[in-house]
């Protein structure tokens, strides 16, 4: 009995301590959850939204500009009535009109006076002007969304490079740690070896030191794969240390090339955006010679005066003033406009002409940065495809490379503990192997990455994604 208690206590202590291992595991990562976070957190993604949701704010407000433009006004003075004949300016507002001439002569006898109005504005006729104010808000609208899929297109490109040299990383620590591995296992050869007077001595002190080898390159790779792991999460907007990657299919299978298209009935997004460039910088020349064209506007107003004043004059020739607020603040006389005013500035026309030069320079700017970044473009496409075509290669070479380091250790092992083989000879092997593993899991990740070369080079990620996804 006692012995089955002992069991039954060590399977709970077993079972306890794999539930916390499990419950204490970070979370996985796929590369489709690395991209969503990145689309939601990271913030040069937000600011481009950000900037089309700005577009969209300045679009409406132009078409609202559009509308009638009404304004009422309602005001209560208390103020003397004298004035002179003659012409006067308000400047800015720092001078208020007196309006009536007196024709008793001077009287600083104050009176309260009273003005109502509403105007209504509308600018009918523009020749064009509304128009172009039109298209170039939307054409704002149109450059932000190119602009916001230019930077998630690149970023998602940054985030899915990231992606594999982490796996990549991740891998190299599981080959070091095997390598370890088998370095702890001659190590226990040689010792029994050394130990029982079949080999010299050294063969243990050069075991151990193949053994401290081993764990700096597992600390080496793990610090690697840390500090790419820390790079990735900071492109998905949340550095943090916390996250298992999921491998998916990177080290399980090769990508299909022959699905990747050769054609391009797409545009890039880089492009795409100055493109879109191009077209606002047009639009707005377009706007600036509308704007030296006249306009014509359809104006009505009603309005009403009141005043403590008299409108006409007593028998000795003066006017009644009455400085009581209840005679100045009705409205007596009434009065209304209805009618159009068209207003055209000659002079716009000589100062829209260096504009309109200035302008063009500018989208002659754009268009030579299209040109630059379609170059660039183009010879990156050059570039994937020889990437590709020597990732290929590459990948052929190296299962051929591991199966042959796998053999010279299998016999360089054979051959050194039956005593045929010197200890130097067997770390060599163990060290070509080593380097074989790593190629290995290179050339695979280097397909993948080429192909993401190629995905980002003709603008369409779909092409990599498809190959992860299906």
């Amino acid at each position: 009995m006692s012995n089955i208690k002992r069991i039954l206590l060590l399977q709970v202590i077993l079972g306890l301590s794999l539930l916390q291992t499990l419950c204490g595991q970070p979370p996985r990562l796929s590369l489709d959850e690395v991209l969503d976070k990145a689309r939601t957190n990271y913030p040069s993604i937000r600011g481009k939204l950000a900037a089309i949701r700005s577009s969209e704010a300045d679009a409406q407000s132009m078409r609202l500009s559009f509308l009638p433009q009404a304004g009422v006004q309602a005001q209560a003075f208390n103020a003397t009535s004298n004035q002179v004949r003659g012409a006067s300016a308000s400047a800015g507002g720092l001078m208020i009109p007196i309006t009536g001439v007196r024709t008793d002569g001077f009287n600083n006898q104050a009176a309260w006076t009273s003005a109502a109005s509403m105007v209504i504005d509308w600018e009918a006729v523009t020749f064009g002007r509304r128009q172009a104010r039109r298209n170039q808000a939307n054409l704002s609208i149109e450059q932000a969304k190119a602009d916001y899929e230019s930077e998630l297109f690149l970023h998602q490109v940054r985030v899915c490079d990231a992606y594999l040299l982490a796996l990549n990383l991740k891998k190299s620590v599981l080959l070091q740690i095997s390598n370890l591995q088998r370095a702890k296992a001659l190590q226990i050869i040689t010792r029994a070896s050394t130990s029982g007077g079949l080999r010299p001595g050294i063969d243990s002190s050069v075991s151990a030191a193949e053994v401290a080898r081993a764990r700096l390159q597992v600390l080496e790779s793990q610090k690697m794969a840390q500090q790419q792991v820390l790079r990735l999460t900071e492109l998905m907007g949340e550095p943090s240390l916390g996250y298992e990657l999921d491998s998916l299919i990177f080290y399980h299978r090769l990508p299909d090339m022959n699905r990747v298209s050769g054609e391009k009935a797409y545009i890039h997004p880089q492009l795409r955006v100055l493109q879109k460039q191009m077209a606002l910088g047009e639009a707005n020349q377009t706007l600036l010679k509308a704007n030296a064209l006249p306009s014509i506007s359809v104006i009505g107003s009603l309005q009403g005066r009141g005043s403590g004043i008299s409108e006409a004059t007593q028998k000795d020739g003066t006017f009644r003033i009455d400085p009581t607020l209840g005679a100045g603040l009705p409205l007596r006389a009434f009065n209304y406009i209805v009618g159009f005013t068209a207003i055209w500035r000659p002079t716009e026309l000589f100062r829209v002409k260096p504009n309109l030069s200035a302008q063009r320079e500018r989208v002659r700017v754009s268009q030579e940065g299209y040109n630059q970044q379609k170059l660039a473009l183009d010879a990156g496409s050059e570039n994937a495809n020889l990437q590709i075509e020597l990732a290929q290669a590459t990948v052929r070479q190296a299962p051929l490379q591991l199966e042959a380091a796998q053999q010279a250790y299998a016999q360089s092992r054979a051959r050194y503990e039956s005593g045929l083989d010197n200890i130097q000879t067997l770390t060599q092997t163990a060290a070509l192997l080593n380097r074989a593993e790593v190629d290995q899991a290179l050339a695979v990740n280097g397909l993948w990455r080429a192909l993401l070369l190629k995905a980002a080079a003709d603008g369409n990620l779909e092409e990599f994604l498809n190959q992860i996804l299906n």
